[in-house]
């Protein structure tokens, strides 16, 4: 997968990763080589980015949807 090369988007990314406690640097490799879960969370932080929400509310709803995807 294609990491997308935007500052605004890097920096938004880094801070839900940083509240998920995810390494960046490990993440950003894994999503890089088409890790499954990486790759999903990268999906759903690119789309709440778009979106226009809040890393607050990312943070929140990542949260969620990952209880009910890991059930």
């Amino acid at each position: 997968m294609e990491i997308i090369k935007d500052d605004l988007h890097y920096d938004f990314t880094v801070n839900v990763l940083k509240s998920l406690h995810l390494e960046e640097n490990k993440f950003f490799d894994d999503v890089t080589n088409n890790a499954s879960y990486e790759v999903q969370i990268y999906k759903w932080i690119d789309k709440l980015y778009k979106q226009g929400k809040s890393v607050e509310e990312a943070i929140q709803l990542i949260h969620r949807v990952r209880i009910i995807f890991l059930i």
